[in-house]
């Protein structure tokens, strides 16, 4: 998911926001890999999303629009306006797995409700995106 990258309409603050958001998104798609290699799924489906997300708002920016305050990948992405390397449900899963992911609830302890098919599934979408090999 390439994104064409207009400067005429983006601010300095907005280039150097654009990278720094883009430099993090491929930092934390690593320790995603890294926290699979660990066995800690829960961590890694956290991971790829918040690595998603950095690197929309940082394609937003480089469009020179500047990016809602939300945490859903599918309405980023819609905003972007580009093709996706991958379906609206992948990226509506890992935008609803977010919360649960992190706190869990009662009867969802997060360590022991991901499994490595998630963490796999999560990984696919970080290559998909061009944030891992």
């Amino acid at each position: 998911m390439g994104a064409e990258i207009c400067e005429d309409r983006m601010s300095p603050g907005q280039k150097s926001r654009s990278e720094y958001l883009e430099r993090t998104a491929k930092l934390i798609a690593g320790e995603a890999a890294e926290s699979h290699l660990k066995g800690h799924h829960d961590r890694v489906i956290r991971k790829t999303h918040e690595s998603l997300e950095l690197l929309l708002k940082s394609r937003l920016l480089q469009k020179g629009i500047e990016p809602a305050k939300t945490h859903d990948l599918l309405s980023l992405a819609k905003v972007l306006g580009a093709p996706l390397p991958v379906t609206e449900q992948e990226l509506s899963f890992l935008t609803e797995a977010r919360i649960p992911s992190f706190y869990g609830a009662d009867d969802f302890i997060p360590d022991q409700h991901y499994q490595t098919v998630d963490s796999q599934k999560a990984l696919n979408i970080l290559r998909a995106f061009g944030l891992l090999p």
